[in-house]
């Protein structure tokens, strides 16, 4: 069967040069003639995406060898596991790889013959008899790949011609690419979804080829326009990049956003084309079809694609199936599915609910390893997929990997995608999250927008994801599905070229950080223990390094190199970025406000801010002292009058609904004081005004943050009951100066050191900023426990419930002779001991 031929058009555009059909046939023929193989012989192919790569598999298959795709990003030792479990006759790279294929040569001590392509020039004489490329034999293995490894060692996949013509076959079946069409190739052609769709088929069909040189979107914008893309292909990474840009620009108008509504309620692709015109533009005006694959697209992004006016069409396939198993129809297209079945293929659903498949897209086997080979094909020729899924009609739906699926001891399982995507869909503040499990509880693993963290001038990384993201996700969670770790990360996720996480190697990443549980010492001991590395930056020699590594040393006990992560590599929380902010005004006269730090991620980038903000050097230690005297741009309130009011109106409510039990008035002192509580519930503000008199109420300000406060009437009742509010993750500082200032003013302040109410009725962490003001300002701290708010209304609840409620006044503690730490630990240590008797 001849597979190319002779079109008089171009076959493949890179780089700025247009190779025709009889450009690509001669050259694989010239590389033909320096292999000499014969019948199903292995030769290798390790080789970027470049038009040598399919030149070198036409040349293979011209003497009916076998072609083995070899990742181009492989190190030497990855390349000499391939040569060692096929043991290739020759191998096709190029400059770029050639001293890796030398190294894997040695390593694997094979007598493998390495070629060059650069140095095969096809001389200006060299002829054809005949302008086509023939392909192997229908059952001969044409190709061989190697899986990613997304569990494991990579596995060699052996696939016929017959099995890639299943796929080609299926799609000129309903005319979905012709000859007249642009095809973008944007993915690493060593992977079968590239290799067989966007660059074995469109050859087959005649159509133009496009190789993108690198995965941009400025790369992939330019091309789509300079060549008329009419199909492309690509995986879900690809699409959501696409998707995240497009509709945050239409979500920001409320005439886009309306528009969009519209033409979701039409559902007519031609009036949405003319709409959402310059959308069209953007992509080059001429696309027909995008296509998903290689894995689970989430479904609000293939229909917001056909709200837009494109065919947003989703496959599912694996290596083993040639890839295509199924895929949405232009006529038959259902969001969420993948569509239905190729021709020739049939698929059923097993009784533990995974796909397996048969059919003449199934791969002949894995090489040298029958056992394998068995296990993934059964004695029916039923392939088993490894993925779960459910048929609805005709149309498959894909639920997971099978051995994905977080399976708890209590049998209860959770596919971690799902978990995945409903968190990423509320949120800008993430990259990338990974769901895994570790002592029976969930995990998030999670690589932060460190851009958009700085756009909003958040300084505390992981407060901001705990409260802002996962909280909101855990509140509505049922119980066994709520995450109760997160762990930071600062670059990307371990993942296959296609972008599918690699899973198995998530535990990794979170080992050391849940098994400190919840010890904050030993995580900074592990976290620094774990990352440093032996830092070469011409950083370590300067003055500003120097004496901020020394401060910080001083502050946590960790070593500082240049490239770590403030908060992430040496666990500096939003008071230590305080106190760290302040070293640097009182050492190098350098002002930085919180909003500014946010930009700043590691101790070089810091270093740096200093330089380019001059200052001379002078060696002082921090002054809370001088920090609490700055002049601060706040107006604090001077009435109690709403809280007044609502404590008389609520009084009644208290008496005989929630019935409040008050312990230890004696212990109110009538000097000022800072009154820390557990939160528990909506109802603590208003249970401890019953336990304070209305004198005490006029001098006693509450602590609150201000996003809770947004509505006009919210802020009126604040503003009238002595109600602080302050955005305390955005600008700590500030925070601390306004309740020093309070607080030297012989007033009382509230402050629930937990920072936010109890998700599971226990004492959460206490954060030091109360035992700092007491220690620093001499003012002692009366410990306030709350119990059985918490039963009453728990967080999300809209009323409260009947029944009984208790709060205890405990003795004040005195700072005096205590550590800002031993502060923290004795007030917290009384209301835990309290709550749990």
């Amino acid at each position: 069967m001849d597979f190319v031929f002779d079109r008089n058009k171009t076959a493949i555009y890179y780089k700025g040069v247009a190779y025709s059909f009889k450009d690509i046939i001669e050259m694989s023929k010239f590389y033909s003639s320096k292999i000499d193989i014969k019948r199903n012989d292995i030769v290798g192919v390790f080789i970027e995406n470049r038009p040598e790569f399919i030149e070198s598999v036409f040349a293979i298959w011209n003497k009916k060898g076998t072609s083995v795709n070899i990742d181009s990003g492989y190190d030497a030792d990855q390349l000499a596991y391939v040569l060692k479990d096929c043991s290739p006759k020759y191998l096709f790279t190029t400059e770029k790889n050639f001293e890796i294929a030398i190294e894997a040569k040695k390593i694997a001590s094979s007598n493998i013959e390495i070629l060059k392509v650069e140095d095969l020039i096809k001389p200006a004489d060299f002829k054809v008899e005949k302008c086509t490329i023939e392909a192997p034999e229908k059952d001969d293995i044409a190709v061989m790949l190697y899986t990613s490894g997304t569990t494991g060692n990579p596995k060699g996949v052996m696939l016929t011609i017959d099995n890639l013509m299943s796929n080609i076959d299926a799609v000129n079946e309903i005319n979905l690419v012709n000859e007249n069409d642009s095809v973008l190739a944007m993915l690493p052609f060593h992977h079968i979804l590239p290799f067989n769709l966007t660059l074995l088929m469109p050859l087959y069909f005649g159509c133009k080829n496009v190789i993108l040189e690198e995965l941009s979107s400025e790369a992939i914008k330019k091309n789509l326009a300079e060549h008329k893309i009419s199909v492309m292909i690509g995986v879900p990474r690809i699409w959501e990049m696409f998707h995240k840009g497009i509709m945050a620009k239409i979500n920001t108008g409320k005439v886009t956003r309306g528009l969009f509504n519209l033409c979701e309620k039409m559902n007519n692709k031609t009036l949405s084309k003319k709409i959402f015109k310059k959308v069209h533009e953007a992509f080059g005006g001429n696309i027909r079809i995008l296509v998903s694959g290689g894995a689970k697209l989430e479904p609000q992004i293939s229909k917001d694609f056909s709200t837009l006016g494109f065919n947003m069409l989703e496959g599912y396939g694996l290596t083993e199936t040639s890839p295509i198993i199924a895929f949405n129809r232009p006529n038959d297209n259902v969001p969420g599915t993948v569509g239905t079945t190729i021709p020739g293929v049939q698929i059923k659903i097993a009784e533990d609910g995974e796909i397996i498949v048969k059919g003449r897209n199934v791969m002949k086997g894995y090489y040298n390893k029958p056992e394998a080979t068995e296990e993934a094909i059964d004695k029916d020729g039923w392939f088993h997929t490894g993925d779960l899924g459910a048929l609805e009609g005709n149309h498959l739906t894909i639920i997971g990997r099978k051995k994905e699926m977080i399976v708890l001891s209590n049998g209860k399982k959770i596919n971690p995608s799902d978990v995945e995507a409903e968190i990423m869909k509320g949120t800008d503040l993430i990259e990338e999250i990974a769901i895994t499990d570790y002592d029976n509880h969930l995990v998030a693993i999670i690589y932060p927008s460190f851009e958009r963290m700085a756009e909003k001038n958040i300084t505390n990384i992981k407060e901001a994801l705990k409260w802002e993201i996962i909280d909101k996700y855990n509140v509505t969670a049922p119980k066994y599905r709520k995450i109760l770790d997160i762990r930071i990360v600062k670059e990307e996720l371990p993942k296959t070229k296609l972008g599918k996480l690699r899973r198995f190697m998530l535990k990794d990443l979170i080992k050391d950080d849940v098994e400190s549980n919840g010890n904050e010492e030993i995580k900074k001991t592990q976290a620094t223990a774990k990352v440093t590395p032996v830092s070469t930056s011409k950083e370590l020699e300067t003055k500003e390094f120097k004496s901020i590594a020394k401060y910080i040393k001083k502050l946590h006990d960790v070593e500082v190199y240049p490239e770590a992560y403030i908060e992430i590599d040496l666990g500096m929380d939003s008071l230590d970025i305080v106190e760290l902010i302040s070293f640097i005004e009182s050492n190098f006269g350098v002002e930085i406000h919180e909003m500014d730090f946010a930009k700043i991620k590691t101790v070089e980038q810091l270093c740096e801010f200093i330089r380019q903000h001059g200052g001379n050097y002078n060696d002082k230690d921090i002054d809370w002292q001088e920090i609490f005297n700055e002049p601060v741009d706040f107006k604090i309130p001077h009435s109690a009058t709403s809280g007044k009011i609502l404590k008389t109106i609520t009084a009644p409510i208290f008496k005989f609904y929630t019935k409040l039990k008050k312990e230890g008035m004696e212990n109110i002192p009538k000097d000022p004081a800072i009154y820390i509580g557990n939160h528990q519930s909506f109802l603590d503000g208003f249970a401890l005004n019953q336990v304070f008199s209305k004198e005490k109420m006029d001098n006693t300000y509450y602590l609150a943050v201000s996003d809770h406060f947004e509505s006009s009437l919210r802020k009126y009742l604040a503003d009238h009951g002595n109600i602080l509010l302050l955005d305390i993750n955005k600008n700590l500082k500030e925070t601390l100066q306004i309740c020093a200032k309070v607080l030297k003013d012989g007033k009382n302040l509230v402050i629930y050191p937990e920072g936010a109410r109890t998700r599971d009725g226990e004492v959460q962490e206490f954060k030091k900023a109360f035992a700092i003001l007491s220690k620093e300002l001499n003012i002692p701290v009366v410990p306030v426990g709350i119990k059985g708010a918490y039963e009453l209304m728990p967080y999300g609840s809209n009323f409260p419930k009947y029944g009984e409620l208790e709060i205890k006044i405990f003795p004040k503690i005195e700072p005096k002779d205590l550590t800002v730490e031993e502060i923290v630990e004795k007030s917290r240590s009384i209301l835990e001991k309290w709550i749990q008797n």
